[in-house]
């Protein structure tokens, strides 16, 4: 027993204290007088602190307490020594080492023998192990209200005895009506049947913790796909089962989505290796009608669709007229094209030739952009989904392409993309094959149009200024644009360049020559948008507000297809003249044709630019650096084409 440093007139003498059995006792005991000075204490406290007797004869007995505990500690000393109440606090034991030892301390007066108040007897009891407890009980209630899975406990008749939030939540019962509830109410007959199998095969030792997916039953009845994980626990002799329950929703939508996603990969490369074949097919097409029917018949005769049809504006009726198709539709292609019984629509191949835009039916028995006749007469067809896709490069549409398909939903997002790119593809591919046919052609119809819309540049230059714009070449250019080499006469430089900077469709323009401009143009330009359908320009002049332009096409093209897109951009334009003449056998226009046949598309655009620019004219009128800005290209690019295509003039000219 820790003996006095002095011993006080007043404390009391008798033996209350046996030092023997005080040191035995597994908690700290100790007496204080009113200085709070330690006056008698057990071995506890040197062996919990680290201090010596020596040095806790010493200390003041707020010393073994933290600083920020003290005031607590203080409060409880002065009641006891001034109203003689015992006290019991919770504390800390500061050791030497300034550790924090959880501690009860429990106080109480000591008295003389006339009764006066003259010191505390204590006794501290080590709580660290109780505090573990209630810290890890803690963190178990807050792990089990705050997961967002719900966790229940069930008693050994499968009844709910606790539950988290979560899975009250999950239920839609109140709390309340959980508890005591059975656990089958909450189960599909199946589910209740394979989660008794699990928990029996717990039971004899074949696995400790089971896993089940099944759905389940919320109060209003609706089912939830779950995953409930539970074992067995033993408590108070007595067996509970305690499980966890997630909502697995959205993996099932993902594992849903990520099948469907495979489906569509499937069928996306199938798509590849027929859009591979078309395109190898495709090189090899002399014609229009060539090109067409290889698409639809490939299409046709792969095993994702069943039929499949181009089709153009019809210029007398406004509808449809189909000029190839392959395959077997059972019926339903001619039954689009039948009149509503119930009113007038428009049919999608028709939306598509109007607004340009591709379109998707990926049920035709339930959508309705079709009437309901249809829907009843499909019903008995094989046919289930459909596309629409144009047949378009640059702005001219040429057809729409229809493929059908026996099953729904055949044209996801991204088969509907691969579409659109095989439309585009097919559009070039005819532009290609109609402008070959134009060059080769001996006959040619000439038409000559009248414009006088002012959205167009060179039209208002020469109707504010007098000016006169005549087309000297035209050239395509990068990103839809065209180069054109045009004359201006009539009106100073400066005033041409500042006009063109108020205009929209002017994308880039300077001077070549003394009246030579290169133009750069984007929109709002007749010659653009006639080149871009297929015409050939051959004569191009702007004067006092009005142009008179002169273009070619092939003997059997259907002008009406393009005039009438021509006076929907401009609608101040008429088609003037019209005659069909036969183009002279020249030995020039052979060689030229020869020379363009040998030349890469690029190689003759860079060609044409530079002799237009000046670039060959000495001096120079373009430097090679002009000529490639003007075409949207590097320099390195600008001679490297242009070296090849002076090789193959040079070789052409000096060849036999």
């Amino acid at each position: 027993m820790g003996k006095p440093k002095h011993e006080g007139s007043s404390a009391p003498s008798n033996d209350w204290f046996e030092s023997d059995l005080c040191d035995t006792l597994p908690c700290l005991l100790y007496a204080i007088d009113h200085d709070r000075r330690l006056r008698r204490w057990n071995e506890q406290l040197a062996m919990r602190t680290g201090y010596g007797d020596d040095e806790i004869g010493e200390m003041h007995a707020y010393e073994f307490v933290p600083e920020d505990e003290r005031p607590v500690i203080e409060n409880v000393t002065r009641t006891v020594l001034e109203r003689g109440e015992t006290g019991t606090v919770e504390s800390s034991l500061l050791t030497k080492d300034g550790r924090r030892i959880p501690h009860e301390f429990s106080w109480s007066p000591i008295k003389d023998d006339a009764g006066a108040i003259v010191g505390i007897s204590g006794m501290a009891r080590n709580i660290s192990e109780q505090k573990r407890r209630e810290n890890e009980l803690q963190q178990y209630e807050t792990l089990f209200e705050t997961i967002n899975d719900g966790v229940f406990v069930l008693d050994a008749d499968l009844r709910y005895t606790a539950v988290n939030d979560a899975f009250v939540e999950m239920t839609g019962y109140d709390r309340d009506q959980l508890l005591g509830l059975h656990a089958s109410v909450h189960s599909t007959e199946e589910g209740f049947r394979r989660g008794e199998q699990l928990a029996l095969e717990i039971a004899n030792g074949e696995r400790d913790v089971a896993s089940l997916e099944s759905e389940f039953v919320k109060k209003d009845g609706t089912l939830l796909p779950t995953e409930t994980r539970f074992t067995y626990l033993q408590k108070d002799e007595a067996e509970t089962i305690v499980g966890v329950v997630r909502d697995v929703t959205e993996r099932r939508n993902r594992e849903q989505t990520l099948r469907k996603q495979r489906d569509e990969l499937k069928t996306l490369n199938r798509i590849n290796v027929v859009i591979r074949e078309l395109v190898w097919a495709l090189v090899s097409a002399a014609t229009r009608e060539e090109v067409e029917r290889t698409v639809c018949t490939h299409l046709a005769d792969s095993d994702l669709y069943h039929f499949a049809w181009i089709g153009e504006r019809d210029g007398k009726t406004g509808g449809v007229d189909v000029r190839t198709e392959a395959g077997i539709d059972d019926g339903a292609h001619e039954l689009f094209k039948t009149r509503d019984e119930e009113g007038e629509w428009e049919r999608p191949a028709s939306e598509v030739l109007r607004t340009g835009e591709l379109t998707v039916i990926n049920d035709i028995e339930t959508d309705d952009r079709f009437p309901k006749s249809i829907q009843r007469t499909i019903a008995n067809n094989t046919i289930r989904s459909g596309i629409a896709v144009p047949l378009s490069h640059g702005p001219t549409i040429y057809g729409v392409l229809v493929a059908y398909a026996a099953r729904t939903n055949a044209f996801s997002e991204r088969e509907a993309d691969g579409f659109e790119a095989l439309g585009e593809l097919v559009g070039f591919v005819i532009d290609a094959v109609e402008s070959k046919r134009l060059l080769f052609a001996d006959r040619v119809v000439e038409l000559d149009f009248r414009v006088t819309d002012e959205t167009s540049f060179f039209i208002t230059l020469s109707k504010e200024f007098g000016a006169t714009c005549t087309l000297e070449e035209v050239i395509p250019g990068k990103d839809g644009t065209l180069l054109e080499y045009t004359r201006i006469e009539g009106v100073p430089t400066e005033d041409v360049l500042e006009r063109a900077k108020k205009s929209d469709a002017i994308r880039r323009i300077r001077p070549v020559e003394e009246t030579l401009f290169e133009v750069s143009i984007a929109k709002a330009s007749p010659v653009l948008t006639l080149a871009e359908q297929g015409a050939s320009v051959t004569e191009a002049v702007a004067e006092d507000g009005t142009a008179r332009i002169v273009t070619e096409v092939p003997a059997d093209t259907d002008i009406r297809s393009l005039v009438e897109p021509f006076k929907k951009a401009f609608p101040a334009s008429e088609l003037a003249g019209k005659h069909e003449r036969e183009r002279p056998a020249r030995t020039v226009d052979e060689l030229r044709a020869e020379l363009e046949g040998d030349l890469t598309e690029r190689q003759l655009a860079v060609l044409q630019a530079a002799y237009m620019a000046g670039y060959f004219d000495w001096p120079r009128a373009s430097t090679a650096e002009d000529v490639a800005d003007a075409l949207g290209v590097s320099s390195a690019t600008l001679h490297q084409h242009l070296r090849k295509a002076e090789k193959k003039l040079l070789t052409a000219f000096f060849s036999e």
